[in-house]
């Protein structure tokens, strides 16, 4: 009983020379400290909110992401369709640009 007594004291005196030391009333710590408090339980909601969000937008991605790989699909066989089909214009060009490379010389 002694022990708990005495933790009481040093904590009181502990509390009375932190309050001292900001020259704040114990009712002043009171609403700061739930101002603080308050502040931080809208943070955690804003985060909970934010991640409840994100995992919403995740799943949506990872429904579109089958579309979203077959059009890629599609566009890369756009492309080497393309380059297959310009493949000899740009020989072609290569040979007239060296030709034209030596004739200067």
């Amino acid at each position: 009983m002694k022990t708990f007594f005495k933790i009481m004291g040093a904590s009181a005196f502990v509390a009375g020379a932190y309050l001292y030391s900001r020259k704040e009333t114990p009712a002043e710590f009171i609403a700061r400290t739930k101002k603080t408090l308050q502040a931080q339980k809208e943070a955690v909601s804003d985060w909970q909110t934010a991640y409840t969000d994100f995992k919403k937008s995740m799943a949506h991605f990872k429904d579109q992401l089958p579309e979203l790989t077959s059009t890629i699909n599609a566009l890369q066989r756009d492309i080497d369709e393309a380059m297959f089909q310009i493949q000899p214009r740009v020989d072609e060009i290569n040979k007239v640009t060296s030709k034209m490379g030596k004739s200067d010389n």
